[in-house]
């Protein structure tokens, strides 16, 4: 079996993943639109592994940035001479069961979730996938995706704290509060931001489950999922990867 290249362009970070049959490793760095950034960051992973061309079998770029798609692609021919496709979420989305009034909107971040999802964990299914955007996911039993809520990630949240306010400082980094209120202004913040996610991801599966009369799995996903992972009690499930990992299953099946 060889190698396949994942690359998934997201609105505030970009990740290169390799898979052998499963993840074998990824490196996420802050979105940018300069060529410079891409070709470094890829050039020192293909180093630190050793691969070339003649190791994959081929790869995939999925991305909520257009405009950066074909700019990677060459990247990728550039460096390693490699031959990646783009993902054309307009002809695959095609093929899931949905009950929205408008499929051709649903996002490629969206669409690995729901086939990562449904390969992984089955129906029925919430997933709260957290990256610059919080989507909440709904699958319901029949394994149809009903729908999908959006809200401010927790980068987004603190950024706009910060810039729609006079007197709340700008934080340079999100942390995981010690407690569930704060007794100074940063740690207020964090607790805010960190709790007002928890509270509304178990919130959503909870209404979600009274909706449908019927219990769901819940997963958590994306970049902050193993920070919140310790305010979640054992019945909702933590899997980072997801979105990579569907990514690769649409890869191969895409593939064939």
């Amino acid at each position: 079996m060889k190698y396949s290249l994942i690359v998934d362009i997201g609105n505030s970070t970009t990740e290169f993943a390799i898979f052998k049959g499963e993840l074998v490793d990824k490196v996420r760095f802050t979105t940018n639109k300069y060529e410079t950034d891409f070709s470094s960051t890829f050039r020192d992973f293909f180093s630190k592994h050793g691969l070339t061309a003649d190791d994959f079998d081929g790869g995939m770029i999925f991305s909520v940035v257009p405009e950066l798609s074909r700019l990677l692609q060459i990247v990728i021919k550039g460096e390693i001479g490699l031959e990646v496709d783009i993902f054309n979420s307009k002809e695959y989305v095609k093929k899931l069961k949905t009950d929205v009034d408008n499929p051709a909107e649903i996002g490629q971040d969206l669409i690995a979730d729901i086939v990562g999802a449904l390969h992984y964990y089955g129906a029925p299914v919430v997933v709260s996938d957290l990256g610059t955007v919080t989507k909440n996911i709904v699958i319901d039993k029949e394994g149809v995706f009903q729908g999908v809520s959006f809200f401010p990630g927790i980068t987004l949240s603190a950024k706009i704290l910060y810039e729609k306010t006079s007197l709340l400082p700008q934080l340079d980094k999100v942390q995981k509060p010690d407690f569930y209120y704060g007794k100074n202004t940063i740690d207020a913040m964090n607790s805010g931001i960190f709790y007002c996610h928890v509270a509304a991801i178990k919130r959503f599966g909870e209404r979600t489950e009274e909706e449908f009369g019927y219990k769901s799995k819940q997963i958590v996903t994306g970049g902050f999922s193993n920070i919140l992972s310790g305010f979640f009690k054992n019945d909702i499930i933590i899997d980072p990867d997801l979105v990579l990992k569907g990514m690769y299953l649409i890869y191969q099946e895409e593939h064939k």
